[in-house]
């Protein structure tokens, strides 16, 4: 055994403890930084490792990053009670006039089915906003419950889209662009059954509430493609999905996060680029995808309703949002 002088090994360990603490110092500044933060194209995948960053909110940005432009922030500063969002018209999706949030948002009319009519939009019975919920300051709300709709019971949703540009000529250049930024922060609360040991029925096909955000062709040709993220039935694993340019009713990529929708608040961003989708959760990035990649305008939304079966009766529950985010794509690079 190399014998080492006692004053040179006490040097070491000296050393040794000095180096140890610098890590830890930055490992604890790397995670204060990173919590929650704007993504950077130089985030890496965690995969099963991944862990929500923070359970309390955290406060919209107030710039985009560079290579981006912010062209949409709404943070919910004005409280609304239930019954406030109603649109002008059956036919469209503006709401009425007096809505402070007619000139940002769109919203589906009342009584349009959702996905395979598991349940009806109806955001005049299911939607609000609060001054607080869950820690966080204005709160967008969309509460999934079975009520009377025109004297039928009915399990309700509500689906929203938010609009970039409410003085352009057209609604589809009003809500569109072509590549952007999309920053969600969400989180959900109940919204279905637990399972005889109070557990997430994970392979139950018991219907529960669920919301997709996605980006959607904004003249309606689904063959142009479809990106949800995240998308998830409420209390789920939070998953994205790619669909096939040209046959969309096939899935072409599918990812799920290990993080739960109820796990506490969740920032989601979608980062669409020329040639690449860029998935991120609190700061992360989780995913990528090379293929399938929209070039034409899409629209970002969110729809919420029935998922999986439609809800038994008893079952209720929230999606929650704090802000919303949207940049518009100044030639920011992809993370290859």
């Amino acid at each position: 055994m190399l014998a080492i002088n006692p004053r040179r090994r006490s040097r070491l360990i000296r050393l040794a403890t000095v180096l140890s603490v610098l890590a830890l110092v930055v490992a604890v500044i790397f995670i204060r930084d990173n919590g929650g933060s704007s993504p950077s194209a130089g985030s890496q995948p965690s995969g099963a490792t991944l862990q929500p960053q923070s359970a309390e909110p955290s406060a919209m940005p107030d710039a985009a990053p560079g290579g981006w432009q912010r062209v949409y922030g709404e943070n919910f500063n004005t409280s609304l009670p239930v019954g406030s969002f109603v649109n002008k018209s059956e036919t469209d999706w503006y709401l009425a006039d007096g809505n402070p949030y007619a000139r940002t948002l769109r919203s589906y009319p009342d009584r349009w089915g959702t996905t395979k009519n598991r349940s009806l939009n109806y955001s005049s019975k299911t939607t609000d906003i609060v001054d607080e919920a869950y820690g966080a300051r204005g709160v967008f709300r969309v509460h999934g419950h079975t009520a009377s709709a025109d004297g039928v019971d009915r399990s309700l949703g509500a689906s929203f889209f938010p609009v970039l540009n409410p003085d352009a000529p057209t609604g589809q250049e009003q809500m569109g662009q072509t590549y952007g930024r999309y920053t969600v922060r969400f989180r959900t609360v109940g919204g279905y059954r637990p399972d005889s040991a109070g557990n997430y029925p994970a392979k139950s096909k018991l219907g529960r509430y669920g919301t997709a955000f996605l980006l959607w062709p904004v003249n309606d040709k689904w063959a142009e493609g479809e990106v949800d993220y995240p998308e998830m039935p409420w209390g789920d694993r939070i998953s994205s999905y790619v669909h096939e340019i040209g046959a969309p009713a096939t899935t072409a990529d599918e990812f799920k996060a290990p993080i739960r929708t109820d796990a506490g608040w969740q920032t989601a961003t979608i980062e669409w680029y020329p040639g690449v989708l860029a998935f991120y959760l609190d700061g992360m990035l989780i995913h990528k995808v090379t293929e399938n990649v929209p070039t034409t305008a899409f629209r970002w939304g969110f729809q919420s309703g029935g998922a999986i079966a439609v809800p038994p009766p008893d079952v209720q529950g929230y999606l929650l949002v704090d802000w919303i985010t949207i940049d518009s794509y100044q030639g920011a690079v992809a993370p290859y």
